[in-house]
């Protein structure tokens, strides 16, 4: 269940604070208002807490990223005087590739949600309904059961809902865009930057955009959606929810999506230049090995991988002969 209201608002304080406290500019006031807020409220002793909690996690998850980086980043990954500039994500001693490392590895804003997922991570949750929802890597929803109804919010990722049946209450995914219903059929809903994907797994869907009438999405067909415009249905999108059993499954796709579908399982950058972006490619990939994947890809493709340092890597066109 979603903690009390409050809570979202506490663990964002809570961050501004570790921020403030962590700076090396922070002096012996500093820790007496901190302390004086962490009093004021239970909700914000347990943000702090839940904020402490994730952060030992995740640092114990990025120690051995770290000792393989070299000696120069790890000193200044763990320098005080450094951290808030680090965990703004803007530079590590001019290093884009640590600023990236530290950020894939220590996903503050999960810290906020009732659900999330780290990078190569696909999880089950159960809901209080009986309800199961899958997130896909680096995936994260809040869950709001109150008030007799039974929502997802999708705030990052994708996931597949598989609803307890109930005939009167839906279970809604929700996102920027709008919102998909089901009474008790399975649905795939992914996030994107400029749309909504959604595909019906089973019976009919109901997909709203934002302020719009509602459309239904029959088994096996998929859509995009914005907040004031639906893309036909697409029997060709059924694949997108493929992750689900660890594989990417791509059919005359652009290969900018095969890289964004493989981003959430790769530690590193994954960048495709613009020519590349375009190539259409068919297959099906290995999602829990990056490596073997974009081996694959290697093999089937014109195109050529730079790999400029563990944590990045560029794919390109093949130069001209």
């Amino acid at each position: 269940m979603r903690p009390p209201a409050p809570i979202g608002t506490a663990v964002n304080d809570a961050i501004a604070w570790w921020l403030k406290l962590s700076s090396g500019e922070a002096c012996e006031q500093d820790q007496r208002d901190c302390d004086a807020w962490r009093g004021a409220a239970a909700e914000n002793e347990q943000a702090w807490q839940r904020l402490q909690q994730g952060m030992a996690q995740s640092v114990g998850r990025l120690e051995p990223a770290l000792a393989q980086a070299g000696s120069s980043l790890r000193a200044t990954l763990v320098r005080p005087a450094r951290r808030r500039v680090l965990l703004s994500a803007a530079a590590v001693a001019g290093s884009a590739s640590g600023a990236w490392l530290l950020n894939r590895q220590i996903p503050l804003a999960n810290l906020a949600a009732d659900l999330s997922t780290d990078t190569a991570q696909r999880r089950d949750f159960a809901l209080p309904d009986g309800s199961v929802l899958t997130l896909d890597a680096r995936s994260r929803a809040d869950i709001d059961f109150s008030a007799g109804q039974r929502t997802i919010h999708l705030l990052a990722g994708a996931v597949i809902a598989q609803p307890q049946a109930n005939r009167t209450t839906p279970l809604i995914v929700r996102t920027r865009h709008g919102e998909v219903g089901s009474q008790g059929a399975p649905a795939m809903v992914r996030l994107e930057e400029q749309a909504t994907l959604v595909v019906a797994l089973g019976n009919t869907l109901q997909v709203r955009p934002q302020g719009q009438r509602q459309h239904l999405l029959q088994a096996g067909q998929g859509t995009r959606f914005g907040p004031d415009w639906i893309a036909p249905p697409d029997q060709a999108l059924r694949p997108a929810a493929s992750w689900r059993d660890g594989l990417l499954e791509m059919h005359d796709r652009p290969l900018a999506e095969f890289v964004a579908a493989l981003q959430p399982y790769q530690a590193g950058l994954l960048q495709v230049s613009a020519a590349a972006s375009r190539i259409r490619i068919s297959g099906l990939y290995p999602l829990d090995d990056t490596q073997r994947a974009l081996s694959a890809l290697l093999h089937t493709t014109p195109i050529v991988l730079k790999r400029y340092t563990r944590w990045f890597t560029l794919i390109d066109t093949l130069p001209a002969a």
